[in-house]
């Protein structure tokens, strides 16, 4: 088996293992919900990659502002 033959599926690959981490990440986190768990898994799921970022990106703010604690804005 050549490299051009398993090509094509390594992006695929990526994409899978990029998809089961963000949904690892929503499951092990405190911030949400399991209502809302289950609603970012859908997301990262039905929507493939675009998902999984979108709710990456929601992921990491919110654990950022959880992290740091109120803010006070003047």
């Amino acid at each position: 088996m050549k490299l051009h033959d398993v090509g094509p599926a390594i992006p695929l690959l990526i994409a899978l293992a990029f998809q089961g981490w963000v949904t690892y990440r929503v499951w092990r986190s405190r911030v949400f919900e399991r209502a809302q768990k289950l609603n970012q898994s859908k997301l990262i799921w039905l929507l493939p990659v675009l998902g999984a970022i979108m709710v990456f990106s929601v992921l990491h703010q919110e654990e950022r502002a959880e992290r740091d604690g109120p803010q006070l804005r003047l």
